[in-house]
């Protein structure tokens, strides 16, 4: 069975490259222009991996990444995020999300392959629990609102762009927070080392 891919990226150029640098005899490229629509496309592509250009418009690869880490349902797809070659990175965003690969753009494509190929045997290698009452929900069910039915394509309303919104930004606060409760847990442990040390130093002394 073909991986599935699902790459949000701006650049239409970039978006060939992907697609080129990935054998379709072994996998299925579907791309987004912007974060929404590529959210949009989550529940009916299920991709395995998802490829996220920090800058987009919609919402961008941080707030994808973070999305993606908020339903368990995506938590087992590989996550990458391609950064363009003079853009900064935003340090705090970064270590509140989680991801598999920070790919920087350009790239190569076989080695870009090769990354994403060894994150999805790695997902899939991972031990799953038997089905049974509390079993996570399919890809179908993930908590992404639905919008409702106008008969064809169903329409985007700013209520669901809202709700997704207010995922993400729950998913990146609580992330931000347990890492400020590490962070305050080794800086204590380390002042704690100091002390003992000088009075250590303080007693050989006397």
């Amino acid at each position: 069975m073909n991986s599935k891919i699902l790459l949000a990226e701006a650049s239409s150029l970039v978006r060939k490259a992907v697609e080129a640098a990935f054998p379709a005899s072994e996998f299925e490229v579907r791309t987004a222009s912007d974060g929404l629509a590529a959210v949009r496309l989550l529940p009916e592509w299920s991709p395995d991996a998802v490829l996220a250009a920090l800058n987009l418009p919609g919402m961008d690869g941080y707030e994808i990444a973070a999305f993606l880490g908020s339903q368990p349902v995506y938590r087992p797809t590989a996550v990458f995020l391609l950064r363009g070659s003079f853009e900064s990175l935003d340090m705090g965003k970064l270590a509140a999300v989680k991801y598999d690969g920070l790919v920087q753009k350009p790239f190569d494509g076989e080695t870009l392959a090769a990354q994403v190929r060894a994150a999805i045997d790695r997902k899939r290698e991972l031990p799953s629990l038997p089905e049974d009452p509390f079993a996570e929900p399919s890809p179908e069910s993930a908590s992404i609102p639905e919008p409702p039915d106008t008969g064809n394509l169903p329409e985007w309303t700013e209520g669901v762009e809202q709700k997704i919104r207010d995922l993400v930004r729950q998913e990146i606060l609580r992330n931000q927070s347990e890492m400020e409760e590490r962070a305050r847990d080794i800086v204590s442990a380390e002042f704690k080392k100091v002390l003992v040390a000088e009075l250590k130093a303080v007693d050989g002394r006397k």
